[in-house]
């Protein structure tokens, strides 16, 4: 089967061209071979207009400019939160949404056994202790029902991630972490433009987090935003990255880099799930192993999750066909007692960690005569 490159029809929201580096943050390392699939950060003839246009203003190395600042109201507007803060990473912002909460050295700080490994580090390096649970049976994220069952004399707050697309039960941790006075702490690093109960993820934590990273939805290579409704915890935000300047801004350059994103967000989300559907619908392999975790409503697809027991083996053949494929996070259920506490075994969490494939979003960009080759390929490495 030949690759090719094909030329960027008016509605498809990317076009070829290099491949990006390997995500060491788990996951899929696309094939540099491989150019059949729309690549990742995209090439918009937008996106180089608008960072010229910041460049010939003269106004690019300004702490807060204009491009900033549309970035900002964009954001408001889009999860409808009455604070953002602009940082220099997610995993900066998750770190600052800690602090801003309160949390200090001996708080327990719940979050899921499987989960982005910076969330863990965040914990520690304020002083706190994480305590693992297990992930919902039907997801990615921390299991309710174990939540419930946890003691809240020592833990303080719940990092909640939604990944690769499938909500956390979002509605029910809320109502968990109200009962027990816990912060919440929505990450929504993957999911930007999902709605959850027709609610924008992003807006059910007290506070959240953003993340526009090289492999993101929206990307500036770099950058994220911490989102909150609740004035103490945005004024103790302000108050700790405030030296008096901005200590981790985004610059003018990145924020001119994803205005036009924002502006695609949509287009971009309405494909992706296009594809997703496509190939479950038709890859037969595919559902079963996604009948765990599967999403049934239009939703924010970062990257599409198969659970199976031949991860590996699938893994490589659908590498050798030039496929962004990848293992999901390590799970965490193996860390030491010295570092983290355990709400029980974590079995789910073992799972996933041993048996989750990821097809990276940048596959489900394909349209047309691109996503039935993707289909063909996903049907003959099963």
């Amino acid at each position: 089967m030949t690759h090719h490159t094909p030329p960027k029809p008016a509605s498809t929201p990317a076009n070829a061209g290099p491949v990006p580096p390997p995500d060491h943050s788990g996951g899929p390392q696309p094939n540099a071979d491989s150019h059949f699939f729309p690549t990742w950060p995209p090439q918009w003839p937008e996106i180089t207009e608008s960072i010229l246009q910041v460049l010939r203003s003269g106004h690019w190395g300004r702490y807060r400019g204009e491009a900033t600042e549309r970035l900002r109201e964009k954001i408001v507007e889009l999860i409808g939160c009455g604070h953002v803060r602009l940082v220099s990473s997610g995993s900066l912002g998750v770190e600052s949404a800690l602090r801003a909460a309160g949390i200090s050295p001996g708080n327990q700080v719940a979050l899921c056994g499987y989960d982005y490994p910076g969330n863990f580090r965040a914990i520690e390096i304020l002083g706190a202790r994480p305590l693992l649970v297990d992930a919902d049976p039907a997801g990615f994220s921390v299991d309710p029902e174990s939540l419930r069952q946890v003691s809240p004399e020592s833990v303080k707050a719940v990092v909640v991630s939604h990944l690769y697309g499938v909500p956390a039960k979002i509605r029910q941790l809320r109502e968990i972490c109200d009962q027990k006075d816990w912060a919440l702490i929505e990450d929504a690093c993957q999911t930007p433009g999902m709605a959850i109960d027709g609610r924008p993820a992003g807006a059910w934590g007290d506070v959240a987090v953003l993340s526009f990273g090289g492999s993101k939805p929206l990307t500036a290579g770099n950058g994220g935003a911490v989102l909150t409704n609740n004035d103490r915890i945005a004024s103790k935000l302000n108050a700790y990255l405030d030296r008096p300047s901005d200590s981790t801004p985004m610059s003018e350059l990145q924020a001119a880099a994803l205005l036009p994103q924002l502006d695609r967000l949509d287009e971009c989300n309405r494909i992706r799930w296009e594809t997703y559907s496509a190939i479950v619908a038709g890859v037969d392999w595919t559902g079963r192993a996604t009948s765990s975790c599967r999403v049934t409503e239009p939703s924010t697809i970062y990257k599409a999750a198969f659970l199976t027991p031949r991860r590996d083996a699938l893994i490589e053949r659908l590498r050798r066909s030039g496929l962004p494929v990848g293992p999901g996070y390590r799970s965490m259920h193996r860390s030491s007692d010295r570092r983290c506490d355990k709400s029980g075994p974590l079995d789910r969490c073992r799972q996933l960690g041993e048996q989750l494939c990821l097809l990276d979003h940048a596959a489900l960009l394909a349209t047309g005569s691109l996503r039935s080759e993707l289909i063909d390929l996903l049907t003959a490495a099963g």
